[in-house]
């Protein structure tokens, strides 16, 4: 079967020009391809369209997975932290309840009914007044506090003879200033000294009135 007719290449490199039939006299160099067209320019192949999208690179890949195992780190210490810690609060509060006596290990002795207690009682500054059994005495001042404030100075308290419990008491002055104070026997003794808190605001004066109230 004959060759269709066109160019085709000879051994020298150039072309020859074959009619279907023979070889003509006509030659030509031979046609080097025309480089492809940019992509998207009209007439060249398109291929593919869209185009690929590029892959992640190596370096973002890793850096996503080293993400990924911090925040599983992360999420398993926070689970473990918080067994841990509840184990732990569980047994601090199973060791207290367990530390706290029953009702049977309490001594059956203790008396029924405790000193102090009473009505408030009005007096100056300087008057003895009752706290139950026991009985402040008369005599006691009112200290400055370098121009402050004021506090109660001198005042002692004697204890009934069944009485060895300390007296706590509450002062409150008619200048709005007020106190809390107490006292206990000294040793071998049925009487003691009362210590007061300092009064910084409205601090009274000497002629003051004071309502005193048992606290126990």
């Amino acid at each position: 079967m004959s060759a269709p007719p066109g160019w085709h290449p000879q051994p020298d490199g150039r072309d020859r020009w074959w009619d279907g039939q023979q070889w003509t006299d006509h030659f030509r160099d031979p046609v080097a391809p025309a480089a492809p067209a940019p992509y998207g320019t009209p007439g060249a192949p398109q291929g593919q369209w869209p185009p690929p999208k590029q892959g992640m690179s190596s370096g973002a890949k890793g850096c996503l997975v080293a993400a990924v195992v911090v925040v599983v780190l992360v999420v398993v210490a926070l689970v473990v932290g918080g067994i841990f810690l509840a184990r732990t609060a569980n047994r601090v509060v199973e060791d207290v309840r367990t530390s706290f006596p029953t009702s049977s290990a309490f001594p059956s002795g203790l008396p029924t009914e405790l000193p102090g207690g009473g009505e408030p009682v009005e007096v100056s500054v300087g008057e003895g007044f009752e706290l139950g059994p026991a009985t402040v005495e008369p005599g006691w001042t009112l200290g400055s506090l370098g121009g402050v404030g004021a506090n109660v100075e001198g005042m002692t308290v004697t204890f009934g003879s069944d009485n060895a419990f300390p007296v706590v008491f509450s002062m409150d002055f008619d200048s709005g200033a007020s106190t809390t104070c107490t006292a206990s026997p000294a040793e071998g003794s049925d009487t003691g000294e009362v210590a007061c808190v300092p009064m910084v605001d409205n601090a009274p004066d000497d002629g003051a009135r004071v309502t005193v109230t048992p606290r126990f």
